[in-house]
């Protein structure tokens, strides 16, 4: 099991608990065959959702970072209020993210924050049908939408967007970039 380690120990600005989030983070990391140790640090000073995930080096020890911006985590029909349905999803998506950078086949993936929009994108719908398949809900037409937005409103594209939605075993070049959906 997972340890997991989550910042701010006490939320000040959001209704947020740490033990809660360390739930859910140990809850999902068991569904992924995670072992190794999360820390997960959340900027409660934003309302945003930007997040990212970075490994320490591709092993069963090394140390999983999350990185989210309290949107990510907030309910957004009761604001500042913790959402344990979004935190799923959200958590869910950065653990795959870092579970694909251990696999040799993601080694050369630009880290979160140097991921272009078109590829952010589409690993994004990546990890989306996987967590559908984990007993998630994502809302897959939100995860379309935002593939269409990045990609065009073509019938290439929704071919595209399905292979990602139903595939488990891609690797980083697997994934389309600006220039090849």
């Amino acid at each position: 099991m997972s340890t997991v380690a989550v910042s701010p120990a006490r939320f000040t600005l959001v209704a947020y608990d740490a033990d809660e989030i360390a739930d859910i983070a140990r809850d999902l990391a068991t569904r992924l065959h995670l072992t190794n140790p999360i820390v997960i640090e959340v900027d409660e000073t934003t309302p945003l959702a930007k997040m990212s995930a970075t490994v320490d080096h591709p092993s069963s020890d090394s140390t999983i970072t999350l990185r989210l911006q309290s949107g990510a985590l907030e309910d957004t029909k009761n604001l500042t209020n913790f959402s344990a349905t979004r935190a799923r999803i959200s958590l869910g998506r950065l653990l795959l993210r870092a579970s694909d950078r251990m696999r040799d086949d993601f080694a050369d993936a630009p880290a979160d924050r140097d991921l272009t929009n078109a590829q952010n994108t589409a690993w994004k719908v990546y990890c989306g049908g996987r967590l559908e398949r984990l007993g998630l809900a994502p809302i897959q037409q939100q995860y379309r939408y935002d593939f269409r937005n990045r990609f065009g409103f073509r019938d290439d594209v929704d071919t595209v967007f399905d292979r990602l939605w139903t595939s488990e075993n891609l690797g980083w070049h697997d994934l389309p970039s600006a220039s090849s959906a």
